[in-house]
This record gives C-alpha cells, structure tokens and sequence, in this order.
C-alpha cells in the first residue's frame, strides 16, 4: 500500500500541495493519506479526490486562506487573553467555521464519508497524556473535531474538547506519522516533512523565539527516533522528503501561498528526478494522471531520501 504522510508546518503547509501535485501527477495514487496538525488539512481535503484536479483544487483553498481565518484577534486582543489566562493567544472560532465550510462543501463529516477507496488517518495528541489519538480508525470518527484537535497548537489555539478528552496539535505525539502509517499497512511512504534546514545558532529574544525554538528541538527530537525506528521496519520503502523553504516566515502571514506551492512542486521534481524511480511523464491532455513505468531494481528495504 502506497502511503503519503504529511507533517505539520502551519502556514507553511502550501509547500505540500505543490509537491503533492507533482507526486499525483506522475501517476502515484496514495492508498492511504496520514497527516498532522497542517498535514491533517492537506490530507483531509485532498481525501476525497486524490488526483491532479483534487490537488488544484486544494492549491485553490490555500490561496483563499487568509490570517483573519486561523488567527483572527488583534494585539490588543491577544494581550488581553494574556492578561486574563486564557488558554490561548487566539481564539479558534475562525477556523472552525473555515473548516466547517469547506467540510460541508464537500459533504464530509465523518471519515466514512471518504468515498475515494484512500483511507485517512489524522493526528492529534492528548493534553493529558501526550498519546497519539488517531483518528479514522473507525470510519464513525467525526472529521471536523478530529482537524481541529489536530491543528489545536499551544499557545496559539486552545485545547480540541472531544467525548470529554482535551486534544493538542498532533505534532506534540507524532509531527511525522510514519510508524503509525506504517502499521496501518503502508508499505512505501512518501513522507513529506515541513521543516528547517539547519542553521547556525544565533541568539534568541523574547517569548516566541524562545518557545518556537524549544518547540522545535522537540519536534527534531521525535523526528530523529521516529526515522531510526523506521528505518528498521522490515519491508517498508521510505521518501523522506524535506520541505525547508520560507522558515522564517511569521505563522500568520499567508502571502506567499503560490510562490510556496511552485517551491514544493520544484523540491518534489528534483527528488523523484534523483532518486531515477520513475520515467518522466506529463498529465494526459483529459486531465488525467498518465501511466508510469517503475524502474527496474528497486530495493524492498526502507530508504530514507533527501532532496535538495
């Protein structure tokens, strides 16, 4: 089973629609898509139509998103929320009514209204405990509370309330699901992974630096095991593909989408261009993903790519 993992990365997220476009147009159909947190958007609504239209369209969602529609306060705002101990900087109503809409649009509720034959699974974590919760496991699991548990980042967006359990943003249990995919049958996974490259360490000022930077070293912490571990896993084929660009763009600023989706499109190009797994192709002038041919030689056991 063929499987596309996508990791959290807020704003950022449009560069996996791009590489996602790509991954569809060469004629890669996932029988499984797994996401976190921002992954968790991009699997969702690409679910239901997991083809290069379903993909353009979802290049099309992100280009209408703006910083009203994820953090929709003022600074005075979220100065008062500091102020009073809320649970949060933002407010999340916004959002839930963004997803809402969209969910609707496409007659989606629960994940067994996913017709396209892809199983969906989304992330979150319990606030509680730190566990994984993965939702769609049962095709009853609620999509709307399981996107907003997902994306549910402290201390940005409040704790997700759902059947008396509090969720946070998946990326605190699994930032890059690949083990959890992998025990739902993956077999070959193309991980796409919204990170930094590496840098040089300069000094750090204030309370977001700080607790971005913090957040960070976890999330590098977890990635780190949980790629060792897959490496380990007999039979399973691994892409693991770094998503770098525009890290230092503030998380609310949502201007840069489509440059974003053709830095995507351009990392993706240049790894399967790499790696010589697939012949080179072009979407049919009907619309729809063309034939590929595997090369011959491929190896079963897991490898762990890179591009650029």
């Amino acid at each position: 089973m063929l499987a596309f993992v996508l990791s959290g990365g807020g704003n950022r997220g449009a560069l996996q629609v791009g590489a996602l476009q790509v991954l569809l147009e060469h004629g890669l159909r996932p029988d499984i898509l797994a996401g976190t947190s921002a992954g968790a958007l991009n699997a969702a609504f690409l679910a239901s139509d997991p083809t290069p239209a379903g993909a353009e369209r979802l290049a099309g969602i992100w280009k209408r998103v703006r910083k009203e529609d994820v953090y929709p306060d003022s600074r005075w705002s979220v100065l008062w929320r500091l102020i009073r101990n809320s649970e949060s900087l933002y407010s999340n109503r916004n959002l839930h009514r963004f997803l809402l809409r969209y969910l609707r649009g496409a007659r989606l509720e629960r994940f067994g209204d996913v017709r396209s034959g892809v199983h969906l699974y989304i992330v979150a974590a319990e606030l509680d405990t730190g566990a994984a919760r993965v939702f769609g496991d049962s095709p009853d699991d609620p999509l709307l509370d399981a996107l907003m548990a997902s994306t549910a980042l402290p201390p940005f967006h409040p704790p997700w309330r759902h059947n008396g359990t509090a969720y946070v943003d998946g990326g605190m249990a699994a930032d890059l699901p690949i083990c959890l995919t992998a025990e739902r049958g993956a077999r070959e996974i193309y991980a796409l992974h919204i990170t930094q490259a590496a840098q040089p360490h300069a000094p750090l000022r204030g309370i977001l630096e700080i607790s971005g930077h913090a957040l960070l070293a976890l999330l590098g912490r977890q990635l780190r095991c949980e790629l060792r571990t897959a490496t380990e896993l007999p039979d399973v084929r691994l892409h693991h593909v770094p998503l770098t660009a525009y890290a230092e763009l503030p998380l609310w600023d949502f201007r840069h989408t489509s440059e974003m989706i053709a830095e995507g499109r351009s990392v993706m190009e240049a790894y399967l261009e790499q790696t010589m797994l697939w012949q080179p192709s072009r979407v049919r002038a009907d619309g729809q993903a063309p034939e590929t041919t595997r090369t011959p030689g491929e190896r079963t056991r897991p490898v762990v790519g890179a591009a650029r």
